[in-house]
């Protein structure tokens, strides 16, 4: 038996990589609201935390990681940069991408391979991979950066644009149909992706990323009922580097 896992927020994903570590014989404790993570710490000891939360709670709950703990951290969250976990003093921590879906009362829907960075990175990939979901490790802190923007501009571009587009729309029906608000909407996205972290990206080649992840599934709905909040987060985060995001400002306007 290997040792255990933390999986911190046992939501739809939380309960997905759980089954995963099990598969891989690792035990798993959970970490919820009803969860003394004190007392936890002083009696195991893990070979990672995988915080597992929302991202409107993942600072709160990277700020409860014990400081024994921050060696070994992971996390999965969409919306995820260095600039979020930077303040906790985490040790390498190992950060995943997620390609892959659950949705309750639905199994998990694959959409590319899920690349990851870090030293836990093969244990996530070779625990995903019993429960047949592809991962795959990279290579550098460059990779994952690139790879943490994209996901960024897939999410933000396909939800906020559907805010703007006919209920029901799909990623298919955004870039056959819609496709200068697409690019107009990541525009704004990659100018403020650019600003949080510091680094340019190649517009081309996120944009040629984004159309090969709308192929491993077409029929993606481009709004989820967490759009208007994403919106209302970039364009806080826009007010706040003092970056022009037109396009999102104009969607909101129009909401």
């Amino acid at each position: 038996m290997n040792k255990p896992v933390v999986v911190l927020g046992i939501g739809e994903l939380g309960s997905v990589f759980s089954r995963a570590f099990l598969k891989n014989n690792y035990p798993v404790y959970p970490i919820t609201r009803l969860t003394d993570i004190d007392e936890l710490s002083a009696t195991i000891d893990p070979e990672l935390i995988l915080v597992c939360t929302g991202e409107s709670t993942l600072q709160a709950a990277l700020a409860l990681i014990p400081d024994q703990w921050k060696d070994r951290v992971a996390m999965m969250q969409n919306e995820l940069l260095p600039r979020d976990w930077e303040p906790y003093n985490f040790t390498n921590p190992t950060v995943i991408s997620v390609w892959f879906e659950k949705k309750k009362g639905m199994d998990s829907k694959v959409l590319i391979s899920s690349p990851a960075y870090g030293p836990k990175a093969k244990i996530l990939s070779d625990s995903l991979a019993l429960i047949d979901i592809p991962s795959h490790a990279l290579n550098s802190e460059e990779e994952l950066l690139f790879e943490l923007v994209l996901k960024n501009i897939y999410i933000l571009t396909t939800n906020i644009a559907g805010l703007a587009i006919e209920s029901g729309a799909n990623v298919d029906d955004l870039r056959n149909q819609h496709l200068p608000l697409m690019r107009d909407v990541s525009k704004d996205v990659l100018t403020l992706q650019s600003q949080l972290t510091g680094h340019s990206f190649n517009e081309n080649q996120l944009e040629q990323s984004m159309i090969k992840a709308f192929e491993g599934d077409l029929e993606h709905g481009c709004m989820g009922r967490s759009a208007p909040a994403r919106l209302d987060r970039a364009l806080e985060l826009a007010k706040k580097f003092n970056v022009k995001v037109p396009t999102l400002q104009k969607i909101k306007d129009n909401l």
